[in-house]
């Protein structure tokens, strides 16, 4: 099971990092875990198309997370996909994307009516609503959605994603919450969503100190990630979600460092951990922790 960052960034446009995005590849299934801005792009960057994928996980109900929906659908159509797009998400998710697909229905019928492409199968979409506890499962891919806590979004999940005796935990978008600490237990690998305090100062016109304790109070601190790790006990951290996106990585280690003494890495758009073989894959890089 290789674990790859399509999109790492927030809703602060960056051209480093798209928006929130991230790919389960395992033996027989490939997920998509959120459809962040520019998810399309950074499949076929990664070597993937939309028309391939088994199904479509969103956490929550933010528009970072949602915003490439129906660009997605289309694109996997014109790649050849043949076959219904399945989603699993919380119901204000499926109610945002029916409304979504509702909106383009007339976009929709012109370009059948005028593409003339071989199948409309892979316009149709087959929705599933996420619920804590109930699993979701492809292939030998096992994948148990658990509720966070982003409030006032509710609800909003983080998964456990199993394959043989390979567990991956991710976080989702999250204030420290038992869930997650329970979750985390030994994973293998822990990818988790980070919001660099010591970085965000009141700017004026752009964010108060009211907007910053605002967004600070549904995200995890490098130090609350840290300290989870440690007691967690996981046995690599990777970082994604990057607020803001331009943080500085090595102070960002070092604060991780202060707590947690295993591996870190910080996610990089089209960068591959395989937690069974510890591997780090990006550009030219390949290496082992």
């Amino acid at each position: 099971m290789n674990f790859t960052f399509l999109g790492t960034g927030c809703p602060v446009p960056s051209p480093l990092r798209a928006g929130p995005a991230h790919l389960v590849a395992a033996e027989d299934a490939l997920v998509l875990i959120d459809c962040g801005s520019g998810v399309s792009q950074r499949l076929v960057s990664a070597g993937r198309r939309g028309a391939d994928l088994d199904a479509l996980i969103v956490t929550h109900y933010h528009s970072d997370h949602v915003v490439d929906f129906y660009q997605l659908l289309v694109s996997s159509w014109h790649q050849g996909r043949a076959r219904p797009f399945v989603v699993h998400a919380p119901q204000p998710v499926i109610a945002h994307m029916r409304r979504t697909l509702e909106t383009y229905a007339d976009e929709r019928e012109l370009r059948i009516a005028h593409e003339k492409r071989p199948s409309i199968a892979g316009l149709e979409v087959e929705f599933h609503e996420s619920l804590p506890g109930k699993a979701i499962e492809i292939g030998g891919l096992d994948m148990l959605p658990f509720e966070v806590d982003h409030r006032p979004v509710v609800p909003a999940f983080g998964l456990v994603l199993r394959e043989g005796g390979t567990r991956i935990v991710f976080s989702g978008d999250t204030g420290l919450v038992p869930s997650l600490a329970e979750a985390a237990q030994g994973a293998e690998l822990f990818v988790c969503e980070v919001f660099v305090d010591r970085e965000m100062v009141p700017t004026q016109g752009v964010r108060s100190p009211e907007t910053i304790a605002a967004v600070r109070s549904y995200h995890l601190t490098p130090r609350q990630i840290g300290t989870l790790a440690a007691e967690a006990q996981v046995k690599a951290l990777a970082l994604t979600h990057l607020v803001p996106p331009n943080a500085d990585r090595a102070a960002l280690v070092a604060e991780l460092r202060e707590r947690y003494g295993g591996p870190v890495i910080v996610g990089e758009d089209l960068m591959t951990i395989d937690p069974s073989a510890r591997s780090v894959a990006f550009k030219d890089l390949y290496l082992a922790y």
